[in-house]
C-alpha cells in the first residue's frame, strides 16, 4: 500500500508542476503582448498575434474592448 501511496503522490505532483508550468507561459505570453502593462489587452495590442487579432471579438467575453488574462488564457485553451 505505501507503494501506491507514494506512486499517487509523485502523479499529483507531477500534474501540478506541469500546470503550473503552462500558467506560467501563459502570463508571459500575455505580458510580451500587454505593450503599456495594464493588465489588459486592447485590440490594437493583440496585433502581434494575428488569429488573436482576428477573433478577439470572439474572446471578449465581457465586451469590454479589452482581454483579461483569464479571457486571453481561454483563447490559448482553444
Amino acid at each position: 500500500m505505501n507503494n501506491f501511496k507514494y506512486t499517487l503522490l509523485m502523479a499529483l505532483l507531477a500534474t501540478s508542476c506541469g500546470s503550473f508550468a503552462t500558467s506560467n507561459r501563459i502570463a508571459e505570453q500575455f505580458k510580451a503582448l500587454d505593450r503599456n502593462e495594464d493588465g489588459l489587452l486592447t485590440r490594437s495590442e493583440s496585433a502581434k498575434d494575428p488569429a488573436l487579432w482576428s477573433r478577439f471579438k470572439n474572446y471578449d467575453s465581457d465586451k469590454d474592448n479589452r482581454l483579461s488574462l483569464a479571457e486571453f488564457t481561454v483563447y490559448l485553451n482553444q
